[in-house]
């Protein structure tokens, strides 16, 4: 609330200083266009019935002063006064105007000038594709009539009050968080007189309007010309690349960045593009040599959307390229880097199952990059007990759901690597269990 009361209370100070003139007159509203430390500039439509008030807070005739240079160079002019509001009337375009002493800090300006004598008129804009035309757009505008809006300040210094001219469009933006595009509504301001329009290049097709300036649109004379649909070829292409894979307690991962991983790993694979300016897509991975660093293409895809699994130790790339309508447009910029670590495997010696709940109370390898497994457990007679194909599980101990005696059994295990490597392993095993188990 403070700083409420606050704010209102810097509002109507402000206003306090700056609202001594009331300008009338004209066609429509005079615009307050520009404040300048002590000096206000005005644009009114026409000079017609044109008049400005002043009224002090002190008793006290009104002198008034009309300068075209600097208010030290200003000449008096008759106004006509009742009570503390004085009238001047006869105003004249490209003029300042001060009721006042130029040596009082407290003397305010004002500055007139005849918006209807400086009415921009726009008769073309024109499309002229660049040649990164897949990157930016240049529209060429044509206006006429925009002559400078000059003003002078009280020390004489000579300003221009800046024109804007608006460039409207429809375009697509891409949302992250909906992975989609959404259509919007583009207003670039063009500060100043536009010639060259250099934007970036629409994502869809449109059309161009381009609009002003506000000066006019306050007044009601705003023009504007509208180009021919242009057809769009610029891509905005987003790729989505993520593993599916968990790895389980017992896989080692490799050591490294969060793009090493164990074989066999799956990859969903998304692309999103600007449609229909977007009409091919073509996903490859690409095997890296790790020596000469020579690249190999094993598969290409030409969908929008797949699943990968990577079998093979090695170093990879997924690659995307999306190609526009027109195949003038490509973008090949989306790439990650997938490295396949060698294999590894490790055979356990014990393990104690039904004494210490999910502390070693179950038998698994310790494996890395195996694509290919099968384990088979013994007992001391060579009968087979229990087998498993997939590393990442293991034996509870348990035969028909009983948890076998304490005691030596066997394993052996077959399995191949990701690298190739084959592993023909056996191995006997300590089933430890307590004396109360």
């Amino acid at each position: 609330m403070k700083k409420a009361v606050f704010f209102l209370i810097s509002l109507f100070g402000f206003c306090s200083i700056f609202a001594q003139y009331t300008v009338k007159g004209g066609q429509g509203q005079p615009l307050m266009a520009e404040k300048n430390g002590n000096l206000q500039v005005y644009l009114l439509n026409g000079l017609q019935d044109a008049n400005i008030s002043f009224t002090s807070d002190k008793d006290g005739a009104h002198q008034w002063y009309k300068y075209t240079t600097k208010a030290t160079e200003a000449t008096p002019i008759s106004c006509q006064q009742t009570g503390r509001t004085s009238v001047i009337t006869n105003i004249e375009n490209g003029c300042g105007y001060f009721a006042g002493e130029t040596n009082d800090p407290k003397t305010a300006y004002s500055w007139i000038i005849d918006y209807s004598l400086y009415v921009p008129k726009i008769y073309n804009c024109q499309i002229a594709e660049e040649e990164d035309r897949c990157e930016n757009l240049k529209l060429i505008a044509y206006i006429d009539d925009a002559t400078p809006l000059l003003y002078r300040t009280p020390l004489g210094t000579p300003m221009d009050l800046i024109r804007t001219f608006h460039l409207l469009y429809e375009n697509l933006e891409w949302d992250e968080e909906s992975t989609s595009f959404r259509e919007v509504e583009k207003d670039l301001p063009q500060k100043g007189v536009p010639t060259d329009i250099i934007i970036d290049a629409p994502l869809k097709n449109t059309k161009f309007t381009l609009k002003g300036d506000d000066f006019a649109a306050h007044f009601g004379l705003e023009g504007s010309v509208t180009t021919n649909e242009y057809q769009a070829i610029a891509l905005d292409v987003h790729a989505v690349i993520t593993p599916l894979k968990e790895a389980a307690d017992n896989e080692q991962q490799p050591a490294g960045s969060e793009s090493n991983f164990s074989a066999p790993v799956e990859f969903r694979m998304e692309a999103y593009a600007n449609e229909p300016v977007a009409s091919m897509y073509i996903w490859e991975i690409i095997k890296v040599d790790p020596v000469t660093r020579d690249s190999t293409t094993i598969v290409r895809y030409t969908e929008k959307s797949l699943n990968y699994t990577f079998q093979e130790a090695g170093s990879y790339v997924i690659r995307l390229e999306v190609v526009d309508y027109q195949s003038v447009c490509f973008d090949n910029s989306h790439t990650t880097g997938v490295f396949i670590g060698e294999s590894a495997l490790q055979l356990p010696n014990a393990f104690s199952p039904g004494s210490s709940i999910e502390v070693n109370d179950e038998y698994r390898v310790s494996y890395k990059s195996i694509v290919k497994f099968k384990a088979s457990i013994y007992n001391r007679w060579g009968n087979l007990l229990y087998q498993w194909d997939d590393p990442a599980r293991g034996w509870d101990g348990k035969v028909e759901g009983k948890y076998v005696p304490t005691g030596v059994y066997f394993i052996v295990v077959d399995a191949k690597g990701a690298d190739g490597k084959i592993y023909k392993e056996s191995k006997d095993i300590n089933v430890l269990r307590s004396k109360n188990n």
